[in-house]
């Protein structure tokens, strides 16, 4: 497993309050007279902001279905691997058995 997805599990609970918490700052106040370029500027930079944050919401839920994927394929690799060292086991067994019944000197 990479050694970034345990951080990134920790992280992604708080994504969405750090985002939420961060667009009142851009909000408009509205007993505020400004410029109409400076309000036009302040609308748009809002808009990129608000795109921004449904860009990372997005994209903190993608990370975390890769990430959820990515422990169910661990889960998976090591039941086959269990599976396959319990065959290994077995066959050894049957041939050591097979070897001492079957001795030449015996």
């Amino acid at each position: 497993m990479a050694a970034w997805l345990p951080i990134v599990k920790i992280v992604l609970p708080y994504l969405a309050p750090i985002f939420q918490a961060a667009l009142p700052a851009f909000t408009k106040k509205k007993n505020e007279k400004a410029d109409p370029v400076l309000a036009q500027q302040i609308t748009e930079l809002q808009e990129a902001v608000k795109t921004n944050a449904e860009s990372s919401k997005a994209l903190a839920k993608a990370v975390k279905e890769a990430a959820s994927a990515n422990d169910k394929a661990i889960q998976q690799a090591r039941v086959i691997a269990l599976v396959a060292i319990g065959i290994a086991l077995l066959s050894l067994i049957a041939t050591v058995a097979l070897w001492i019944r079957d001795r030449p000197g015996r």
